[in-house]
């Protein structure tokens, strides 16, 4: 008896990864259920990676995927490290496009039908971002992105901040070009941050167009409140960019940008703390200096864990 054709590949995979927080989660689900059932004729399907919860979060995948119309995907990534999970996304993942998101954000209306416009346009793999909201009025302005005009990252433009990860698409041949994630970088490991910009960099040395649209937007709910949270977020960013500056040292634009980071620190240095800056300009240079010392001894990935889709060559240094 001949079997049963195969299910059409999706069009969008979309990839979230998560680690100990059910109730955002939950509340992350929720909405982006929503935001695919408004868009109605996209074929989609959901990858959800555990990066080693030990709270509620695989009742709520399970219990939010039994109830979707689309296919969800549930895979556990016990390597920790926000790369190492997205890795492991990508490569369960089977749409022609990859979207990006948190467990912290909730897709604005409108989030797929924009997305779907942006690429059908594309000539070449792309990497796109767009705009990110303070979901929670209460919670600090930090990681967000407002900028109103659609932008190209250039090679003299500072990569760090330009797309979030949070809100971040690109074709699958992307990744098969460059690589996969730096599992060096990224929250959940010595690094903390950077795994996102650290594929930007690669991307504009590659010809990779990475575009910013404001019109692709999300809310994110991170919940920070207060100067100590404020701290720990730019100290561990200002760690994460110093590491970036050791590994792409020998790229000429990059160590422009370490270099004016250093004559910034140099002008304010008799400054102190500036109000709107949450540390010392003596802080933000032991912070970038760890960075790029924790780079140089921390060693990558063994090579079984860096597969990509299709087996093709790791691109990652």
């Amino acid at each position: 008896m001949p079997s049963a054709p195969a299910p059409p590949l999706p069009a969008l995979s979309l990839l979230l990864c998560t680690r100990n927080r059910a109730p955002a989660l939950a509340a992350s689900l929720a909405a982006l259920g929503e935001a695919l059932a408004a868009e109605p004729g996209l074929t989609a399907e959901v990858v959800v990676v555990d990066n080693g919860s030990t709270d509620g979060t695989p009742a709520v995948i399970a219990g939010w995927a039994a109830a979707m119309p689309f296919p969800v995907l549930h895979r556990v990534e016990a390597r920790p490290g926000l790369a190492a999970a997205r890795n492991a996304a990508v490569r369960a993942a089977r749409g022609r496009l990859l979207a990006f998101t948190d467990d912290d954000c909730h897709p604005a209306p409108g989030y797929f039908r924009d997305l779907r416009r942006h690429f059908a346009a594309d000539r070449v793999p792309t990497i796109r971002g767009g705009r990110v909201e303070l979901g929670d009025p209460e919670d600090l302005p930090v990681t967000i992105k407002l900028d109103p005009d659609p932008a190209r990252l250039q090679r003299l433009t500072r990569p760090s901040g330009f797309i979030h990860g949070c809100n971040m698409a690109m074709h699958r041949q992307v990744l098969e070009r460059l690589g996969p994630f730096d599992e060096r970088f990224g929250a959940g490991t010595r690094l903390r941050a950077g795994e996102d910009t650290d594929l930007f960099i690669r991307a504009v040395r590659a010809g990779v167009p990475v575009h910013y649209v404001p019109d692709m937007a999300v809310r994110h709910y991170h919940g920070r409140r207060g100067r100590a949270a404020l701290r720990r977020l730019v100290q561990g960013y200002t760690l994460a960019n110093g590491a970036l500056c050791a590994k792409h040292f020998r790229d000429g634009a990059q160590r422009r940008h370490f270099w004016w980071d250093l004559q910034r620190l140099a002008r304010d240095w008799s400054g102190g703390t500036r109000p709107d800056f949450p540390l010392t300009r003596a802080a933000a240079m032991l912070a970038t200096l760890q960075g790029m010392a924790l780079y140089l001894a921390t060693p990558r990935a063994p090579r079984r864990d860096r597969a990509l889709p299709g087996g093709l060559p790791d691109a990652t240094q």
